[in-house]
């Protein structure tokens, strides 16, 4: 059974695994390694908007202010797609992500933690999964 926080933590740690590489490359290998970092969390932030964020509310919890951060972030991807060779755009993109992801993690989840059960988890571990491949 799938545990949906820590397939968003994988998730997470994945854009920072690549931000890593990311900042380490050069040339062509950089501007790939941005692009993928700009679908990865394309990709991540919607599905976390259909799948876990629609239940927050379950938890005692408002995602708007997720959402609200996830629409900044995704202007922050739309400019650094749009300049996926600018490394302060791509950046100020990552950043933002790995401080919302952090954010999430800290404050967010252990109220989620308290109150999800086994069968929930896995429910929306399949959603999220489900959403980000209809993306990416």
């Amino acid at each position: 059974m799938s545990d949906v926080l820590a397939t968003i933590k994988a998730d997470h740690d994945n854009v920072k695994s690549l931000f890593g590489k990311y900042k380490a490359a050069s040339g062509s290998e950089k501007t790939t390694l941005a692009m993928t970092l700009i679908t990865e969390m394309k990709a991540h932030s919607a599905a976390e908007d259909a799948s876990i964020y629609a239940d927050y509310s379950k938890f005692g919890l408002s995602a708007a202010s997720n959402k609200q951060e996830h629409a900044e972030i995704n202007k922050m991807i739309a400019d650094a797609s749009a300049a996926c060779s600018n490394e302060a755009v791509v950046t100020k993109a990552v950043t933002t992500f790995i401080a919302h992801s952090d954010e999430e993690e800290s404050q967010q989840w252990p109220a989620i933690k308290a109150k999800l059960s086994s069968s929930e988890s896995a429910s929306m571990a399949s959603q999220f999964m489900n959403a980000k491949k209809s993306v990416a």
